[in-house]
């Protein structure tokens, strides 16, 4: 009897990972990877999942990202318009790793720019890493350099996009200042969203959103949790997008820069607004050689997801 139940327990934990989409890593042709001109091209399964793209704008960015059944998980403005997206916040590009205050600069905003420097590997199976810098607008100097390292992954169910930031003080101690204007973020498609706009031609919505904490809807915002989860439907299909923070990072579990509109950011530096605490409470110095690292998962996938199964999730990618 206590190896039928050790037997049953071991295929209800193997249930559960296959359907968030994380049971194994993926056979190396599942996974395929191209350089191109400006642009990284992910292919799963022979279809496209997302472009990286170092080139085209103030910053690099994940655009388009498509789930399983090739439904498309981002919004698109404003690298395309199309009918049913909102113009608000342009500098909401579909998926980025920005920050609001770096010593006084806002790159989250896009005052100051993010520029491809490197690829420092790259495997066509697998992932690849790359450097940036974080440039001062008047010198056009680095003020961080920060290491991206990105790997992708798939199962049945689910695509996802492990990635690893490594931040870096070049020469001086670095500001990563209190605001609720980062960090590492989602601009989810329109239908995920929580309210509508009409005003701005959002006319119906199918979203929801829960964090681990117990929190839903709008009440995620500022909340500190594990995962958050948006969740609903796209273009009639039940989809949703888990985002992960690692255990490791800065002040997990963090707290997110979540929003009824379709905004969804961990950002472990906002407690001011997030916590009510006073200002500058959520400052970060970075020094010269002393990095940050900061790791997260954005899974994208189809069908229902009950919370024990994106907690289960979550603990494939915490081990």
């Amino acid at each position: 009897m206590k190896n039928f139940s050790t037997t049953m327990i071991a295929i209800l934990v193997l249930v559960l990972q296959v359907r968030c989409g994380v049971a194994a890593c993926p056979q190396s042709n599942e996974v395929s990877i191209e350089k191109q001109d400006g642009v990284v091209v992910v292919n799963v399964g022979g279809e496209l999942f997302t472009k990286y793209d170092f080139k085209s704008y103030k910053r690099p960015i994940f655009f388009p990202v498509l789930g399983p059944g090739q439904v498309s998980m981002t919004r698109c403005y404003p690298m395309q318009k199309v009918p049913g997206e909102a113009s608000d916040h342009p500098h909401h590009k579909s998926i980025w790793f920005a920050h609001g205050v770096v010593d006084g600069v806002d790159f989250w905003k896009e005052d100051g720019s993010i520029k491809h420097r490197s690829f420092d590997a790259f495997d066509p199976a697998k992932g690849f890493t790359v450097t940036d810098h974080w440039l001062d607008p008047t010198t056009q100097k680095p003020l961080l350099v920060v290491t991206g390292k990105f790997e992708f992954g798939t199962s049945q169910s689910a695509r996802w996009i492990d990635c690893e930031y490594v931040l870096q003080a070049p020469e001086k101690e670095v500001l990563l200042g209190d605001t609720k204007e980062g960090t590492f973020a989602i601009r989810t498609h329109p239908d995920l969203r929580l309210n509508a706009n009409k005003k701005q031609g959002v006319k119906e919505v199918f979203g929801s959103a829960r964090n681990s904490a117990g929190d839903t809807g709008k009440s995620v915002w500022g909340k500190s949790a594990k995962w958050v989860d948006y969740f609903g439907a796209v273009d009639g299909q039940a989809v949703g997008i888990t985002m992960l923070d690692h255990p490791a990072n800065l002040r997990h579990p963090t707290t997110w820069h979540a929003r009824e509109y379709g905004l969804v950011a961990a950002n472990p530096f906002g407690y001011h607004h997030f916590k009510q605490q006073k200002k500058g409470a959520g400052d970060y110095r970075l020094k010269p050689g002393e990095p940050l690292t900061l790791r997260y998962r954005a899974v994208f996938y189809e069908g229902e997801r009950s919370v024990d199964e994106v907690e289960a999730c979550f603990q494939e990618f915490a081990n």
